[in-house]
C-alpha cells in the first residue's frame, strides 16, 4: 500500500509540473504575435492548393473510369439484376455529377475568395430562399429515387404463378449462406425463429406437411434458362 501510495504522489508531481510548465508557457509574451496569423502569400499558396486538388481528384475519377470502369457492373445474373443494376447507375450518375459541381464550387470559392490584406468579409446571416432551394432540390430528387426503388422492389417480389417460378429461400449469415428449396410441391415448409435449435438452423416446422421435402444446402444452383 505504501509503494502504490508513493507511486500515486510521483504521478500526481509529474503532473503538477507538467501543467505549470503550460501555464508558463502561455503567460510568456512572444516577440512576435502576428507570426501565426496568415498573410497574403500563405493566402495564395492555399487557394491554389485548393484549385490543383480538385484538378487531381478529377483527374484520379478519370484515369478510375478509364482503367477500372469495366469492373462497375459486370453482366448480370439474373433478370431482377439488371433492374437493380439499373437504379444503381441512375444513382450514381445522379451522385457523380451533384459530386463534380459540388467539389469544383466548394475548392474554386477557396481559391477565389481566399484572405487579402485589403479585402474584407462580408457578413451573411441568411437566406431563406436560397436554403429552400437547396433542401427541396435534394428532398424532390430522394423522393424520385425512392419512388423508383419501390417500384422496382415491388416489380421483383410479384412473382407471376403462371411462369411456374422455383420457389428457393436464401438465408444470409456473416461469411456464410443458406439455402432452403421448396422440394417436389414447389412450397416451402412453415418456419419460426423460435424453432431455431440444434440441427434445425433455419427454424423449420418438421410438422407442416410441406416442410417434409424441403431441402437445405449450402449453395445455390439456379437451373439455366
Amino acid at each position: 500500500m505504501t509503494a502504490f501510495l508513493v507511486v500515486l504522489v510521483i504521478i500526481l508531481f509529474g503532473v503538477a509540473v507538467w501543467q505549470m510548465g503550460k501555464i508558463f508557457q502561455l503567460a510568456k509574451t512572444k516577440a512576435d504575435s502576428t507570426s501565426e496569423i496568415a498573410n497574403d502569400k500563405d493566402n495564395n499558396i492555399n487557394g491554389w492548393l485548393m484549385l490543383m486538388f480538385v484538378l487531381f481528384i478529377y483527374g484520379i475519377s478519370i484515369v478510375s473510369f478509364w482503367k477500372y470502369g469495366k469492373l462497375m457492373l459486370p453482366e448480370s445474373a439474373s433478370e431482377h439484376g439488371i433492374e437493380v443494376d439499373q437504379l444503381w447507375l441512375i444513382s450514381m450518375i445522379l451522385i457523380f455529377v451533384v459530386g463534380i459541381f459540388t467539389q469544383w464550387v466548394l475548392h474554386y470559392f477557396a481559391f477565389k475568395y481566399r484572405g487579402r490584406k485589403d479585402q474584407k468579409a462580408i457578413f451573411y446571416a441568411d437566406n431563406d430562399k436560397l436554403e429552400f432551394i437547396w433542401t427541396i432540390i435534394p428532398t424532390i430528387v430522394l423522393a424520385g429515387l425512392i419512388i423508383y426503388g419501390l417500384f422496382t422492389w415491388t416489380d421483383i417480389m410479384n412473382v407471376n404463378t403462371e411462369d411456374d417460378p422455383m420457389v428457393i429461400e436464401l438465408y444470409a449469415y456473416q461469411f456464410d449462406w443458406r439455402a432452403r428449396y421448396s422440394g417436389d410441391d414447389n412450397t416451402l415448409g412453415e418456419a419460426n425463429v423460435r424453432l431455431i435449435e440444434g440441427a434445425n438452423q433455419l427454424g423449420v416446422d418438421t410438422s407442416d406437411p410441406n416442410a417434409q421435402d424441403d431441402i437445405i444446402v449450402n449453395e445455390l444452383h439456379i437451373p439455366a434458362g
